[in-house]
This record gives C-alpha cells, structure tokens and sequence, in this order.
C-alpha cells in the first residue's frame, strides 16, 4: 500500500482561475460574479465555459457593477464521467447569468448540454446530466 506521499505524487492536479461575469439578478440589476474554470494537467479545460457565458465577461472589477451581495446565483451542475476520480464522476458549476425569460438564458443552457471537453481525464466528453438551480436569495 502506497505512503501518503506516495499517493499525494499520483493525484492530478487540478488548475483553475476565475472568470469575472456580468450577471443579471431575478430583479433585472446586474451584479459582478466569479465563475471558476479548471483545468486539467495538461492545461485542457474542464469546466463547461460556453461563448455565452464568455460574452458576460468583464476584464476587471468594473467600479460600474456591484458584487452580487445576499443571493446566490442561478447555475447548472453538470456532471461528466471521471474514470481518475474515486467517484467515478466530476462535477462543475456553471453561472447562468442571463435572467430567465432572456433568450439567451435557454441558448446558454443548450450550450452547457452540448459541450465537449478536450479533457482526457472525462469520459464521456459530454455530460452526463444537468441540474439547474434558481436564484436564491439569502437575508
């Protein structure tokens, strides 16, 4: 049986940075959020970030919106198939920053249902299953 630092070398490691998104909120005021995008080893991308998501990008902290405060945002957990993981399965969440109603709130949608991930590390490269969740606010 393998040491622990026999087992911490094997792990994947697993890179991400985060993507500052223009979110509009239930009640129609935008807000500044963080989506995280991971990676793999190889530098692949694992989370399902889509040309709709990319187009509520900001490059910075824009003094002009405010960081989403009480609420959580509305997001899908798509999960893919992950032979390396103990599970058997990765998970990522995706912000759905366009507000419902919004055309592009269902397109965005369609999009994370058909992503392909260049990863070698999921398998199938498309999800598995989605499961989207509202907007919650929290006082």
């Amino acid at each position: 049986m393998p040491d622990s630092a026999e087992k911490i070398k094997s792990l994947k490691t697993v890179r991400g940075k985060d993507l500052k998104i223009r979110y509009t909120q239930d009640d129609f005021e935008d807000a500044l959020v963080n989506q995280r995008q991971y990676f793999d080893e190889n530098g692949d991308i694992l989370t399902p970030v889509t040309p709709l998501l990319l187009s509520r990008q900001v490059g910075t902290n824009n003094p002009t919106i405010d960081r989403l405060g009480n609420s959580e945002p509305r997001y899908i957990l798509a999960c893919f198939g992950s032979p390396v993981n103990s599970s058997g399965e990765s998970a990522f969440k995706i912000l759905i920053p366009y507000v419902p109603g919004d055309v592009n709130h269902n397109e965005h949608i369609k999009e994370i249902l058909n992503y392909t991930s260049p990863s070698q590390f999921l398998e199938p490269k498309t999800p598995l299953s989605l499961s989207y969740h509202g907007e919650n606010y929290n006082p």
